[in-house]
């Protein structure tokens, strides 16, 4: 053999390696280019659900003191004062009960989820409070019914923004 053909045989083998070497380190960094994005993938989807749970975890809880609240108004009609003040502490009582599971929802909700769902919980949790206020004031004097019923649609009307702002806020990510 001579040497021209020694020198070609050799820088074929030597390309043949080097083209086997870069082929591996580029398909090394490819594969963690795909595993960082699945990673990434995951994670959000992860975010995406515990926001979601939430948001279902603090819906469910407000819906219960709302189903409270829409019982009350049977309980103002009734004519014996007696009877309808003891009703009435009765549901005052399952809605104080009620009252720390939401708080800890709006708790989560303040940590996991974003502006716009934190706000609108948070004007849920101001619109409970001025209905249970009324509540107490109804329950004293049975004029004030109508503010009662008044603070109990706003409360309602609070739930369903927050809902519309949840759905909106994950429609935008």
């Amino acid at each position: 053999m001579d040497n021209g053909a020694l020198w070609v045989a050799l820088l074929t083998a030597t390309t043949a390696v080097v083209a086997s070497w870069v082929t591996s380190r580029g398909n090394a960094q490819a594969a963690r280019i795909q595993a960082q994005a699945a990673a990434e993938a995951a994670h959000i989807a992860r975010e995406r659900e515990a926001r979601r749970a939430t948001q279902l975890d603090f819906i469910q809880q407000a819906n219960e003191m709302g189903i409270l609240y829409r019982r009350i108004p049977k309980y103002l009609k009734v004519e014996n004062q007696g009877e309808r003040l003891a009703s009435l502490t009765e549901l005052r009582d399952q809605l104080r009960d009620s009252y720390g599971p939401f708080l800890r929802s709006l708790a989560v909700v303040s940590l996991e989820c974003r502006p716009e769902p934190i706000a609108a919980a948070n004007a849920v949790h101001a619109a409970s409070g001025e209905a249970y206020g009324r509540l107490i004031a109804v329950q004293e004097d049975i004029r004030g019914a109508e503010s009662f019923r008044r603070a109990v649609d706003a409360y309602l009307a609070s739930v369903d923004s927050f809902i519309e702002a949840a759905r909106q806020a994950e429609r935008e990510i």
